[in-house]
């Protein structure tokens, strides 16, 4: 109905339209039930239905979503090529699904739940406090009613309760536990041979025949942009902060209602002193560290200054200031580390504490106690805090306004007209302009030049937020794209041609060496033997990639099942345009000692991954027991 107004907006036959579905909305209510739901259903749960305007309203929103992913324009076929219909089915199926496994298993969000939820979310408050004119005002600007964005809420809420329900059933293992470290943390040694595109740029051979070959078979390629040209008016927050002024109990009530904001928790100022390891260091580089710790520990004991022992030895980028880190609080640190910190008092040094980063002695110099801050200390902060958030609401309450009445009179033209020789409000036109280049006074606003390129000739936006104000466009004209000859884009054909054949190339000869590779000979041989240069990674597992690593960590990845029975990599694995062979060199087990390090978070991710799986059975089970039947005809 929305897209209607906006493509109509011009029409003035339109205004005896709006009063009657005003009158409709008044007496009849939206969102009515249909005394024949069923007939009406895209698809029946159990004997529930799934309306058509539900479907319609999930698909537009993951229209839209999908829209914003790719820059306001959604490329050709993508949404039949993703089945985006099945899909929105799908998911209502598997909410009404979830929906009715929680009343079963006696889960349910009360109103009130509700309700708290609602207020806590900072969208909707007004100096810290939620405000029903705001949340009716977001919703309205959302084109939302508020019973379609609570039963939206209830349902996210619901899914959260079901997941935390069923996660009390992961229970894990000691013994899977050690196996998933064993798996993550196997570490091994990888050799590659890395083919660039741009290697071979030299071997192309480029003519007018060939150019003029490559230019017809990728004639879309060479289309002229999309231009659009729009008409708009601009509502700046800035243009109300002049009336926006909070006053003494506004600021009083904010910093009351947000007091935890204002309490500064404890702090600690320490020093410390690193020696460097890796986790994939050897052995006997280990205990060389460890050595080397202890040797600056016993130099502390007998006196010596910290400061100077860490200026001397220390492997941080703090040694020149003596190992200071300086304020911090907690959350800031490393675990172990921060846990050492927060055991000493001052004036103490740790023992030896082992991180990621190597080994720490530390040594705590002051503690700051937790404290808030007045109402004095942080008034000037509030102040301008809620100054923007008036000046927000205001903007954003001129604009809905100004929506309103350009839909009643018909037209941008007249509304602005009818502001006034005094008024603010003036319409801006621009000239036709791509996308990716639009004028100066609109290159900082992303938002509403997106939005220009998502409507059609004639139509008028919905409210824009463009970060700075909001905005209410009118499209003028559209522009479609057209053929450019082969003189205008010679220069790029001639360049996308050499690109196109030097990467054909260069995957030949990777997927020639691939073969060779694979009939017996090794990696290492067949590189020399073709003056190829050979690289290695340094150890790497599942869970550690080192940034001496030239190998893309995704080919890297991919590469971690191989062994010495199975030594090369079955494919050519491909990244910018760059071609690698990948063989396997040497692997070592996992340090045992990082097990205890590392026991909670993997125990935290394995814990997550349970619970999804716990959660898909489940709905799974749901599914293959319900009576589910589908209207495609519908969609």
């Amino acid at each position: 109905m929305l897209g209607l107004f906006r493509r109509k907006a011009q029409s003035p036959t339109l205004q005896v339209t709006i009063v009657i579905i005003i009158l409709v909305f008044i007496f009849w209510g939206v969102g009515t039930n249909d005394n024949n739901a069923t007939l009406n259903a895209v698809a029946t749960v159990n004997d529930e239905t799934i309306s058509v305007r539900d479907y319609q309203k999930q698909y537009e929103q993951t229209v839209n979503s999908l829209r914003d992913q790719f820059g306001g324009s959604i490329p050709s076929g993508l949404l039949d090529q993703l089945n985006i219909k099945q899909q929105v089915v799908d998911k209502l199926v598997q909410s009404t699904l979830l929906r009715q496994g929680a009343v079963k298993m006696g889960i349910y969000i009360s109103d009130q739940e509700l309700q708290n939820a609602i207020k806590e979310m900072e969208a909707f408050k007004i100096n810290g406090i939620f405000d029903v004119k705001r949340y009716e005002e977001i919703l309205t600007g959302s084109r939302m009613t508020i019973s379609q964005f609570e039963q939206s809420m209830r349902y996210d809420l619901l899914a959260t309760k079901v997941l935390d329900h069923l996660g009390r059933f992961g229970h894990i293992s000691p013994i899977a536990l050690k196996d998933i470290f064993n798996y993550q943390y196997h570490d091994i040694k990888l050799d590659y041979v890395a083919l660039k595109a741009d290697s071979y740029q030299d071997k192309v051979e480029k003519t007018d025949a060939t150019i003029t070959a490559f230019y017809d078979e990728h004639k879309a390629q060479y289309m002229s942009d999309p231009l659009v040209k729009i008409k708009y008016i601009l509502f700046p927050v800035a243009d109300f902060k002049e009336s926006a002024a909070p006053s003494d109990d506004q600021i009083a009530q904010f910093y009351q209602a947000n007091s935890d904001r204002y309490s500064i928790p404890e702090r600690r100022r320490a020093r410390h002193i690193l020696i460097k390891t890796n986790t994939t260091d050897p052995a006997e580089t280990k205990e060389a560290a460890r050595k080397r710790i202890d040797d600056v520990a016993a130099k502390l004991k007998a006196g010596e200054s910290f400061a100077d022992l860490a200026k001397k030895y220390s492997e941080d980028g703090t040694a020149a200031q003596g190992g200071d880190l300086g304020l911090f609080g907690r959350g800031q640190m490393v675990k172990p580390f921060e846990d050492a910190v927060y055991a000493l008092k001052e004036g103490q040094v740790s023992e030896v504490v082992e991180t990621n980063f190597g080994l720490h002695l530390i040594k705590m110099e002051t503690i700051e106690p937790e404290k808030r801050q007045t109402l004095e200390e942080v008034k000037s902060a509030i102040t301008e805090q809620l100054a923007g958030e008036e000046a927000k609401n205001k903007a954003f309450q001129g604009a809905n306004d100004a929506y309103e009445q350009i839909i009643m009179v018909g037209s941008l033209a007249k509304f602005v007209e009818d502001q006034g020789a005094d008024s603010k409000i003036t319409i801006t036109t621009t000239e036709p302009f791509p996308q990716a280049k639009p004028p100066k006074e609109l290159q900082d606003v992303p938002e509403l030049v997106n939005s220009a390129f998502t409507l059609n000739k004639g139509e008028l936006s919905s409210i824009i937020d463009t970060g700075k104000g909001f905005a209410i466009i009118l499209v003028d004209d559209k522009i479609t794209p057209s053929q450019q000859e082969l003189t205008t884009v010679r220069d790029k054909v001639e360049a996308d041609f050499i690109a196109s054949e030097s990467t054909k190339l260069a995957k030949e000869a990777a997927e020639s060496l691939l073969a060779t590779v694979k009939s017996g000979n090794t990696l290492a041989e067949e590189a020399k033997k073709l003056g190829l240069d050979l690289q290695s990674t340094p150890f790497i597992s599942r869970a550690s990639y080192s940034e001496a690593n030239t190998l893309p960590q995704q080919i890297a990845q991919e590469a971690l099942i191989l062994s010495e029975n199975n030594s090369v990599l079955d494919k050519v694995a491909e990244d910018n345009s760059t071609f690698y062979v990948v063989a396997y060199n040497s692997s070592q087990e996992p340090d045992q000692t990082l097990f205890a390090e590392k026991k909670e978070e993997l125990e935290t991710n394995l814990a997550a991954e349970r619970k999804n799986d716990l959660v898909t059975a489940w709905l799974d089970t749901l599914r293959q027991k319900a009576t589910i039947t589908t209207k495609p005809e519908l969609l």
